[in-house]
Order: C-alpha cells, then sequence, then structure tokens
C-alpha cells in the first residue's frame, strides 16, 4: 500500500488527518461515496458553503476553500460575488431567510473590499490589483442582490465595476489589461454577461454594447467544429473543463439576454460546444453499452482528452449545470429536453460519489473537490468553494427541469 501512494502522490505533502488520509484511500482504491436524495447532497454543499464564510471569519467574504496542506483558506471575492446568488436561489427553495442574510454579508464585504476604481481584488485575501473575471464575477453577485433587495447601493457598485470593464475594454472587445497572464480569455464570456445584467438594470446601451463587442471577439474565436480557441488559462495550453463550461455557459446567459444576431450566434455557439462536451461524455468510454466514464480533465481542440489521469469534478458540476440550462430552455421540446436532462443526471451523480456526507472533518463534510482523485492537478488537494457553488447550483436546476417535465 505504502508504494502505490508513493507512485500516486509521489512528494506531495499532506497535513496529517484521518479525515485526508480517508479520502486519498477512497480515491487510491478507486471507491465512491454513497449516493443520496439530491436534497440530502445540496443541503450538505450549502451547509460547506456557510462554514466556509464563518471560518473566513471577515464579516461575509468566504473561504476560497479547504486544502489539505494548507487549512481553510483566506477568503476569495472573485467566487464569493458568485456564490451570493446560490444563497439567495437556495434562500428561496427552503423558505429560511438566514441564507439571504448570509448574501447580504456577502455583498456588502464585496462594497468595502472595492477597489476606488470600481475594480475587484484578485486573488485570493485583500490585495490591491484588480482583474477583469473576478470583477464580472462579483458584479453577477451585486446584479442579484438588486434584484433581490432593490437596494441602489448594489446597483451602485456593480455600475461602478462595469464602467472600470468598459474604461479597460480593447477596441476589438476583448480585455487584455488586469487578465490572468495579461492574455485575452474566451471565459471572459463569463463578464459579458454581468454587463448585459447591468444594462438591463440601467438601461444604459454603453453596457450592452461592451458586452456585444466582447461577444464578437469570443465568437470570432471559434472553430468551426465549435472549438473556442482561448479557453485555457495559459496561452498554448489546452483548457480544464473548468474554463471550457465558463465559456459556453457565459455564451448561453448572454445569448439570451442579446436579442440581436451577436445574441443569436452567441447562443448557437454555446449549443454546440454543449452538444460536443455531451459527445465526449457518452463516447468517452470502452464500452458502448457500459454507464460513462467521468469526463477528462482537460480536452483538446479536436475534442480529444488531454489528461485522461484525473477529471475536474469542479468542470463537471459545471457541465452538468450548463446541460440542465439547456433542458429548462428546451422544456417545450421534450426529446431534446431529455437529451440534456439524461446525460447531466448522470454526471451529477459522479459528482455525489465524491461528497462525504459524513465525514467528522468540517473541511471535507459536504464539501466538493477540485479534482477526481482528489491528487488530480486542477486545485491538487483541495475542495475549493467554487465546486460546492455549481453542484449546488446544478442541484437546484435539477429540481426546476424535473418539475417541469411533470
Amino acid at each position: 500500500m505504502s508504494a502505490l501512494l508513493s507512485r500516486s502522490l509521489g512528494t506531495i505533502r499532506i497535513a496529517a488527518s484521518p479525515g485526508h488520509w480517508r479520502v486519498v484511500l477512497r480515491d487510491l482504491l478507486h471507491r465512491s461515496e454513497s449516493l443520496h436524495e439530491d436534497e440530502a447532497h445540496l443541503a450538505a454543499a450549502m451547509d460547506w458553503l456557510a462554514w466556509a464564510q464563518d471560518v473566513a471569519a471577515c464579516g461575509g467574504g468566504l473561504s476560497a476553500g479547504y486544502s489539505f496542506r494548507r487549512g481553510w483558506l483566506p477568503p476569495y471575492p472573485e467566487t464569493t460575488g458568485y456564490v451570493i446568488p446560490t444563497f439567495l436561489r437556495y434562500a428561496q427553495h427552503t423558505g429560511n431567510d438566514r441564507w439571504r442574510e448570509r448574501a447580504v454579508c456577502a455583498g456588502d464585504w464585496e462594497i468595502d473590499i472595492q477597489l476606488p476604481d470600481g475594480g475587484v481584488r484578485g486573488g485570493q485575501g485583500i490585495n490591491s490589483e484588480p482583474i477583469v473575471f473576478n470583477t464580472g464575477q462579483v458584479m453577477l453577485g451585486w446584479c442579484a442582490l438588486y434584484r433581490s433587495t432593490g437596494e441602489a447601493k448594489y446597483l451602485d457598485a456593480a455600475s461602478s465595476a462595469a464602467d472600470w470593464l468598459l474604461k479597460i475594454q480593447e477596441h476589438d472587445g476583448s480585455w487584455r489589461q488586469h487578465t490572468y497572464e495579461n492574455t485575452p480569455h474566451a471565459y471572459h464570456s463569463r463578464v459579458a454577461w454581468p454587463l448585459l445584467e447591468v444594462a438591463e438594470a440601467t438601461q444604459q446601451s454603453r453596457y450592452r454594447e461592451a458586452a456585444a463587442a466582447h461577444l464578437r471577439w469570443v465568437i470570432g474565436q471559434a472553430r468551426p467544429n465549435g472549438w473556442v480557441e482561448g479557453m485555457s488559462f495559459r496561452r498554448g495550453e489546452d483548457p480544464y473543463t473548468h474554463t471550457i463550461a465558463y465559456t459556453y455557459r457565459g455564451l448561453l446567459e448572454s445569448g439570451l439576454k442579446l436579442a440581436d444576431e451577436t445574441g443569436a450566434s452567441a447562443m448557437q455557439l454555446a449549443r454546440l460546444g454543449a452538444d460536443r462536451l455531451l459527445r465526449c461524455y457518452e463516447f468517452n468510454k470502452p464500452d458502448p453499452h457500459a454507464e460513462p466514464w467521468p469526463l477528462p480533465a482537460t480536452l483538446d481542440r479536436r475534442w480529444q482528452p488531454s489528461d485522461e489521469s484525473s477529471s475536474c469534478v469542479t468542470g463537471n458540476a459545471q457541465i452538468a449545470l450548463l446541460w440542465l440550462c439547456l433542458a429548462n430552455i428546451d422544456a417545450q421540446i421534450p426529446t431534446r429536453s431529455l437529451r440534456w436532462t439524461n446525460s447531466a443526471l448522470k454526471l451529477l451523480d459522479q459528482v455525489k460519489a465524491t461528497q462525504t456526507l459524513r465525514s467528522r472533518h468540517s473541511g471535507i463534510r459536504g464539501g466538493v473537490p477540485g479534482s477526481n482523485p482528489v491528487w488530480g492537478w486542477y486545485l491538487r488537494l483541495t475542495y475549493p468553494n467554487w465546486a460546492a457553488k455549481f453542484f449546488a447550483d446544478a442541484l437546484l436546476e435539477t429540481g426546476q427541469v424535473l418539475c417541469a417535465s411533470d
């Protein structure tokens, strides 16, 4: 057993904890956690997110996650921002207003730390450098709070952030300044989406025009097979399914809000990408009659696996959510809707199999790992808050899709 551990983990150091080693041993032996009803998995994920907010002890921000090497991580402005809509939706789902209170605390904390120029701080902790993508994700939270509470301070914060994005946008619609690796990214489609939300709330056309310009840039990066260049964190690397899902979800949500040719093209590309992901999932198995294997962590521009040593669980939750959103859109076309739903539910079961509901360890119980096995390359030995967030979103969307089909 020690030799097997050595081959799998190499020189990785893990803090001594029975909870840590139980997860490592589970994945080493290719075992799974027990599957329960969706509500049990959803409640566990939401309780983990609540604990991530409480343990950060910063007045509302959520810890970025739990690391087997570093323990609970510092608060993360970016992902705190897009957990806000999840808290609000769960408050509505449960009728429990404490989740709405958590969303308000998170949104107020984001306002307190917003930079004077309107940008949102990048990275974990309270850093001074604004980042484009992070700014867009927090805007989603502020817009959700504005719709929920009607309080102008949230729209003011989102508008200030939107003004900063417009100020640094390139003439071709991309963003190159204040981006990861100082490179334009196709997954900034998830920044166009909140710009369109601010445009709706303020009735200011400049935000809509900036979002449309970026979408045209993203669409211009697409290949005939639906692949979009620039979906990876670093130029020249194959993207994780995490950032692939970011790209197509941003295109989908933006396309729904933009009723013109650009919006239609964004929707068409989102559908094509989602379909190719579905084919990768359903056909990624040695036996045509077997259940699908988990999606590989990364894909190349031919939609072929480029890292099959692990699966990006975070990306799996996001892709299941993308398919469920499409199932909801296609609710009036049962055969099409069922196709999305069927694959989404199978993929969600594979995410459930990585979530333990009974661990005594607060960093693990209810959380979702970045990768499976847990030592995979995407956020190695870490339970990120955004994995739990997207898993919860997908479970909430599942309930809506299944209700619509009854």
